[in-house]
């Protein structure tokens, strides 16, 4: 009630003030008002228009960065599966252009993939990119609803080989692009141009749009073409005026300008991008070939390049270890060891520690110590890896290292089998020796004094180790020959009967000695036996190797049983021939049977003392072998034991069988190649 009564008192009081007033003036302040109104209406018109240009332009700006930022992100998740590589862009665009108030990429199903922005910048920014899809078109430009931050937000899909990998949001904020700043900044402008034709009158209001807005509406579209991109656009002049002119041929040479610019700096980014692209390529190229793992980590341990030969350690696929730390790359329980060298290498190479220079230099020895290269050896599941880690520094500041990894599993196990070679040589040369060195040093010094049965003895003695020393290295000598990769055996077919039946008589005397009952098959028994390629002299060696062993283990009145069966293949189709050798000796404990056929390896060394070199068994298995055939041992203690070998059949061609036995030829045959026959004279 009261302001209803103040209005009508102000009312009053106008129309009394009004009254006084001549009607000269009356009609020049109604002239000047609605010129006034008119000319104020007519540039709110104009910037209405002007805004809308430049929000037009606006909205063509944001979807050309939301596509330029969308094929980036396509092409991130093509290459390496994230768009982490992207963040340190996205955070310089932000820190240049002030108006860039978010950028967010989601998946197809509306999840966060990356969002690089601060809390703080989307303050009072609704969340457009959360919501669910269908409420939204993409691609499409989409305004902010109110009571949020005024923001323009641009969708734009993330497609790579017509694939859609997701969707791109791009925000800008459109307080930024006003072409008067905020609508109360407007409004104050809108009063102003009212106040200032109200005094300069109607003239000044038609010369402020004739000369002025003329000019600035050109030059807005001036500036909506810089804005979209178009470089080198040019404005014709008006003749409004030298300060008109003259900001019209800034803006001429400020666009021609930026045209030079943008062409070099495309072409320079174009080059600086393909050389990088091609080095990348290069690196990408040798770290592949190299046949040792390479890893680089940067400086938190995380995994930034991987090769192959480093997947294969870590039994790994790339995307597994690509940006995870390493800790995370490992397995089993050997991965603590790596971590542990790993990150111990670079504690010990402190951010900012002097670089490779400053320590040539001899400036100071602890940043030759931090330079220097880690050399270690761990065990990574079965293997045996030596670790080479190495500092990268950049601008003498630590950035990362890496980290070559060479398996030498086959290595350590050469030296190993090498050293245990030589050492079981060595002991077992050193036994005769010693053995004929105590009796010669008797015999010479004091050989007068012996009597005639000792010093026969004394020498039978070192005849004997004089033979067990003969036998070692012909051993020795035979089984370097058959580990010969090249090493060829002349085999023929036969039947393998008469390779048993000629060991069965070297042997057969050292049987009756020890009253040993010997059973073997002969070559005239009856029944066929099939075919087999073999080198009969080393067959005999084979079978001669195993009567003997089975003659040593066991005791006098036993007996031995040479065999021989027909017997299918375990992994694939067709038959074998089996030889089989058992015994009713002492027989070998069940932790023996695995190593029985290696080089020096004697179960008597535990139980009893039994002459001999322990390369038999190691030459029948390596015989065989060549035949491409395979061996086999059972036993049980005091049951005795069965040492078996297995041969493959051979292929007779049908019809050369009697041409060849007419000629007196032996066919020799490739068993493992599976050729033809080839005629030796004999």
């Amino acid at each position: 009630m009261d302001i209803k009564v103040n209005l009508i008192k102000l009312i009053a009081k106008s129309r009394f003030h009004w009254g006084r007033i001549s009607i000269q003036k009356q009609l020049v302040i109604l002239g000047l008002v609605c010129i006034s109104g008119v000319v104020t209406f007519t540039a709110w018109v104009w910037v209405q228009r002007a805004q809308q240009q430049i929000n037009d332009s606006i909205n063509q700006f944001g979807l050309a960065l939301a596509h330029a930022l969308a094929r980036g992100g396509a092409e991130a998740l093509s290459n390496s599966g994230n768009l982490e590589g992207l963040r340190y862009y996205i955070l310089t665009e932000k820190g240049h252009t002030p108006a860039l108030v978010y950028v967010v990429y989601c998946d197809q199903n509306g999840n966060v993939l990356l969002d690089p922005n601060s809390k703080e910048s989307l303050k009072n920014v609704f969340p457009i990119y959360d919501q669910p899809l269908d409420k939204y078109s993409v691609p499409g430009v989409h305004k902010s609803p109110k009571g949020y931050r005024s923001i323009t937000n641009f969708a734009v899909l993330m497609r790579r080989n017509n694939k859609d990998l997701g969707v791109c949001w791009v925000g800008l904020d459109n307080d930024t692009f006003t072409l008067l700043g905020t609508p109360k900044e407007t409004n104050y402008f809108l009063f102003t141009i009212f106040g200032l034709v109200g005094i300069l009158g109607a003239l000044g209001v038609w010369v402020n749009y004739a000369i002025i807005n003329k000019p600035l509406r050109t030059l807005a579209q001036g500036a909506s073409e810089i804005a979209a991109g178009r470089f080198g656009h040019q404005i014709t002049g008006t003749k409004a005026g030298k300060e008109i002119d003259e900001l019209i041929t800034a803006f001429n040479y400020m666009s021609s300008r930026l045209k030079l610019y943008d062409q070099h700096n495309v072409d320079s980014l174009m080059a600086e991008r393909n050389k990088f692209n091609s080095e990348r390529n290069k690196l990408e190229l040798v770290l592949m070939s190299i046949a040792d793992g390479v890893v680089v980590l940067d400086r938190d341990n995380k995994v930034q390049i991987v090769n192959q030969a480093a997947l294969l350690l870590f039994d790994k696929q790339a995307q597994e270890m690509l940006g995870k730390p390493l800790v995370f790359c490992s397995d089993g329980p050997d991965a603590p060891m790596i971590c542990q060298i790993v990150q111990a290498f670079t504690d010990s190479v402190t951010p900012g520690s002097p670089g490779p220079t400053d320590a040539v230099g001899g400036n100071s020895e602890s940043a030759i110590t931090a330079t220097q290269p880690m050399i270690q050896s761990i065990q990574l599941g079965e293997r045996i890896v030596r670790l080479h880690s190495s500092p990268i520094f950049l601008k003498k500041e630590f950035i990362g290292s890496v980290m070559i990894m060479q398996d030498i599993t086959k290595q350590i196990e050469l030296e190993r089998m090498k050293n245990e070679f030589m050492s079981n040589v060595s002991h077992e040369l050193r036994t005769p020796i010693t053995s004929i060195k105590s009796y010669v040093d008797t015999l010479c010094n004091h050989g007068d004094k012996l009597e005639a049965d000792v010093y026969r003895e004394f020498l039978q003695i070192i005849d004997n180790e004089a033979d067990r020393l003969m036998h070692l290295v012909n051993d020795v000598l035979q089984l370097s020959r058959l580990e010969e990769a090249d090493q060829e055996i002349e085999m023929a077919p036969m039947d393998v009967r008469r390779a048993i039946e000629a060991a069965a008589r070297a042997v057969n005397m050292m049987a009756k000695e020890r009253d040993i009952d010997l059973k073997y098959p002969h070559s005239s028994d009856a029944g066929e036996v099939p075919i087999v390629c073999i080198n009969q002299e080393s067959m005999e060696r084979v079978i001669i190797n195993l009567l003997t062993n089975a003659i040593k283990y066991t005791p006098s009145g036993g007996s031995i049983d040479v065999t021989v069966s027909i017997e299918p293949y375990k992994d694939k189709e067709g038959d074998e021939l089996g030889v089989h050798v058992k015994d009713t000796g002492i027989g070998i404990p069940d932790d023996a049977l695995a190593n029985i056929f290696d080089r020096f390896f004697r179960v008597e060394k535990k139980v009893h003392t039994i002459k001999g070199t322990g390369l038999g068994l190691t030459i029948v298995k390596k015989i065989v072998e060549k035949h491409f055939g395979r061996v086999a041992a059972t036993s049980a203690i005091g049951q005795g034991s069965t040492f078996s070998f297995y041969l493959p059949l051979a292929e007779l061609p049908k019809d050369d069988d009697e041409n060849s036995e007419d000629k007196g030829d032996v066919q020799i045959f490739d068993i493992k190649s599976g050729t033809g026959p080839e005629v030796a004279k004999n």
